[in-house]
């Protein structure tokens, strides 16, 4: 092999492993489930850190 042969082959690798990782971190971004903020009220209602009232406040922001 002639050294653009190995300089091919060295950039192919390159190029490889780098479309590997960008698919890589797209598909691990998509598999966590991101909350609404809805969700997030819930669960700060039932933990005690807000009250009904701001809780429903947020409800019917929702429109729910």
């Amino acid at each position: 092999m002639t050294v653009e042969g190995y300089i091919r082959l060295g950039l192919g690798i390159i190029v490889l492993v780098m479309i590997i990782i960008i698919l890589y971190r797209f598909n691990a971004g998509k598999s966590d489930r991101r909350q609404t903020s809805l969700e997030i009220m819930k669960e700060r209602y039932e933990k005690g850190e807000i009250t009904e009232e701001e809780y429903d406040k947020a409800r019917k922001r929702q429109g729910k």
